[in-house]
């Protein structure tokens, strides 16, 4: 069961401050060897891709409130 209040109040932050941020060397050096042999690459479009999918993998429910509550609003 998702809380609806945590959703708005976590809706309303991540409007607010829509990056996020992690520690990873392995991560960044993976990242940026890609985004140095491969066009157009872009590190923020593959991270979110990883992320999303995760998420939605290991938060189905939540992630199905979350893509609703942002697009009605």
């Amino acid at each position: 069961m998702v809380d609806k209040k945590a959703l708005v109040l976590a809706r309303q932050a991540a409007r607010r401050q829509p990056r996020i941020t992690f520690y990873s060397p392995l991560s960044s050096l993976v990242l940026n060897y890609l985004k140095n042999v491969t066009p157009r690459f872009s590190i923020s479009d593959e991270v979110s891709r990883i992320v999303e999918s995760e998420l939605a993998r290991r938060y189905p429910e939540l992630v199905s409130a979350a893509r609703r509550s942002l697009r009605l609003s």
